[in-house]
């Protein structure tokens, strides 16, 4: 995955849209910007069932830091 690959080189999420934190009803396309410690942001879409897999995978992301 993209986002795993970013994620391990210490790149950090920036934004969600829309928010992970909120309900998956009717989310069809997710955009996610990370931003590397170089400066470059990288933006990641998701449609359809991806859009819910990545938006889960950003949640057990964020259960685990806490």
């Amino acid at each position: 995955m993209k986002l795993q690959a970013l994620l391990d080189r210490g790149c950090k999420i920036e934004k969600v849209y829309p928010s992970v934190l909120g309900s998956d009803a009717e989310i069809n396309i997710v955009t996610v910007e990370i931003r590397c410690s170089d400066g470059q942001i990288h933006k990641i879409r998701a449609y359809r069932e991806e859009a819910s897999d990545l938006r889960e995978f950003i949640r057990t992301k964020i259960s685990n830091t806490k």
